[in-house]
């Protein structure tokens, strides 16, 4: 920032966060590590429980008192998340998915141990391998096969069987078409190699019994974000049905988080209680829309990865657009016309980067297989055809026009015009 210029006031901050958000409320969102959220999640965040501390006990805590219905409310979002995904133990204290993986990882490895990643390249997250190493672990990147999308269990088993020491599996894929093998995953290494699943990006699949379940096919602990194909806030949580790797994780998430933040908790629960009647519906109209449009933009000549294995089992797409366009292009063009998606490098493409998309949030919002063909349309004019963005964009409010919570939007727009007021008021 030049030093001369003035800093923008109160007012003029409003101003830009009210553009963002009407701005943003009309385009059609497609990226995988992002969701929405309803009125009821979304409320917390204008409440006291956004600045306030919780630290619970079974009885009212002397040092922060008052809070007993904070520490309800934090036992709920926990007692929700076990039974939705047959848990026995929830830790909610992480604030990311991030964190949660240092949490995780600092609990489950021993120092000095070897922890076993997915290599970038085959989609694995880049903080895992810098966080090990920075933890005083080696690090090794797991066999994985890319014409199965799947490990190489063999290759896993003979690596294992050369490394001295505790072992850590840590799989954290972030570019997910497929599920693990996670059986012949365990049986490559043996009932003492730990096993943890980062599932950010499959969450909600998990939670409505679609894509698959960690904790009964050979995962010892479950963790991650809860933003992402679960549609809830910016929060980490880690699950297991060990009592010693549960008490591991409440003593170093007492270490790497100071506090959980009670609204996000708040948020959390309500999304919790809304996913234990409607998860099962929505993971299965989300794998259905994913499929349904990889089969329709192949079909209008998109190059889409996996269409031999049936395009996806999750709520990504991934498309190899550098025959048509590049893709940082393809992704500008796209902008214009109201439709958001990440580009970005693609496991396996001789371009590297492609197109990734997400249907998590569309199908959250209500949309089907048929909308899916609408959108695979857009995509065509947009890219093959190169039509006009204004006219695909006036599409776009109209798909979304048929979707949208008014009665909510109102209740938004009515808090930006007080919180305008407000700093007007000074």
């Amino acid at each position: 920032m030049d030093g001369t210029a003035r800093p923008p006031d109160v007012g003029e901050i409003v101003s830009l966060v009210a553009e963002f958000h009407r701005s943003s409320s009309q385009r059609l969102h497609l990226v995988p590590s992002e969701n929405s959220m309803g009125l009821a999640a979304r409320m917390p965040f204008l409440t006291d429980a956004l600045f306030r501390y919780c630290f619970a006990t079974d009885g009212e805590n002397t040092a922060w008192p008052g809070n007993l219905v904070l520490a309800d409310i934090e036992q709920a979002a926990r007692t929700g998340l076990g039974e939705l995904f047959a848990a026995q133990h929830v830790n909610i204290k992480s604030i990311s998915g991030l964190n949660c993986m240092a949490v995780a990882v600092s609990s489950l490895a021993e120092p000095g141990g070897a922890l076993l990643s997915i290599p970038e390249p085959d989609g694995g997250h880049a903080a895992t391998r810098f966080m090990a190493e920075r933890l005083g672990l080696r690090h090794h990147g797991l066999p994985y096969d890319r014409r199965s999308f799947g490990m190489d269990v063999e290759r896993l088993a003979d690596l294992c069987r050369g490394l001295s020491g505790p072992k850590l599996i840590y799989l954290d894929q972030f570019m997910c078409l497929f599920p693990h093998d996670l059986a012949a995953i365990r049986d490559a290494v043996g009932p003492d190699t730990l096993i943890h699943y980062d599932g950010s990006h499959v969450m909600g699949l998990i939670a409505g019994d679609q894509f698959q379940d960690p904790l009964t096919e050979g995962a010892d602990s479950l963790g991650g974000s809860t933003h992402k194909s679960f549609p809830g806030p910016h929060k980490g949580l880690l699950l297991t049905n060990s009592e010693t790797i549960a008490a591991g994780f409440d003593e170093h998430a007492g270490h790497w988080v100071s506090h959980p933040h009670p609204a996000d908790i708040a948020s959390l629960a309500i999304t919790t209680a809304e996913m234990l009647r409607t998860a099962g519906s929505y993971a299965a109209r989300t794998v259905a829309n994913a499929q349904r449009l990889g089969q329709r933009l192949s079909e209008l000549g998109f190059a889409v990865c996996a269409a031999d294995r049936g395009f996806t089992r999750s709520h990504q797409l991934w498309i190899d657009i550098a025959d048509l366009m590049d893709p940082g292009r393809a992704s500008g063009a796209l902008l214009q016309a109201g439709i958001i998606v990440n580009a970005i490098e693609i496991p396996y493409l001789p371009a590297g980067a492609g197109l990734r998309l997400g249907v998590q949030e569309v199908t959250r919002l209500g949309l089907n297989i048929n909308e899916m063909d609408e959108i695979a349309e857009m995509f065509a004019d947009v890219l093959i055809r190169r039509r006009d963005s204004t006219v695909v964009r006036s599409r776009v409010g109209a798909l979304l026009g048929r979707y949208r919570r008014d009665d909510e939007e109102r209740v938004v727009e009515e808090v930006l015009a007080a919180a305008a007021r407000a700093a007007a008021r000074g």
